[in-house]
């Protein structure tokens, strides 16, 4: 890779008793050039997004249907609207090409897409533990150069089949302007794997 991906980490959820952001960390931080940002509300994100201008943007939240909420331990201190968030990130950063957040998407948010190449969330909403076992594999395979969808597709092979019985599928949004099969979000050779197949939402 000659010019390292930003990828920027948004802890809402400031204890992530997951440690998801180590795991981040161990799969793709050699890989990237990853930043982590605590964010206590809104302003904050916004703040992160404009000073770091990322390529691709992880947010670390627990989630409803229509929120994210910024947590701190057992306290909730306040939430924000996911489709008004997703608009007001792709107002602010001409960059952003992939964004990630542990929530359920909904016809909505592929109508929000914007200049996004790809909107990743959960199926049947918040899962801690779906997230945390496929996003790092994920993106270790994006920076490996394999294009989104077989990415997604080994990823998902691999979780533990008992997260993905109880809801831990990740649902995806790609812009219609490109091939989820073919488009590769990161330009690195690796060796190529059989993908296993499965129906992306």
């Amino acid at each position: 890779m000659n010019t390292k991906q930003k990828l920027l980490v948004l802890k809402l959820d400031v204890t992530d008793s997951m440690k998801e952001a180590d795991s981040l960390w161990q799969a793709v931080g050699s890989m990237v050039k990853m930043n982590m940002v605590v964010c206590r509300q809104s302003a904050d994100i916004l703040a992160a997004v404009s000073s770091c201008q990322p390529d691709w943007i992880h947010i670390i939240s627990r989630s409803d249907s229509e929120n994210l909420f910024f947590t701190d331990g057992t306290k909730q201190s306040g939430s924000c609207k996911r489709i008004h968030l997703i608009k007001q990130l792709l107002e602010s950063d001409q960059v952003l090409a992939l964004l990630s957040l542990n929530s359920i998407l909904d016809k909505r948010d592929a109508e929000s897409i914007g200049q996004l190449k790809a909107l990743l969330g959960m199926e049947n909403g918040y899962n801690p533990l779906a997230s945390r076992l496929f996003i790092p594999r994920f993106y270790s395979n994006i920076c490996m150069g394999m294009a989104l969808a077989p990415a997604a597709k080994i990823a998902i092979s691999s979780m533990q089949p008992e997260v993905i019985s109880h809801g831990g599928i990740p649902a995806m949004c790609f812009n219609k302007a490109i091939d989820p099969e073919t488009f590769t979000f990161v330009k690195q050779r690796y060796i190529p794997q059989q993908p296993i197949p499965f129906m992306m939402q």
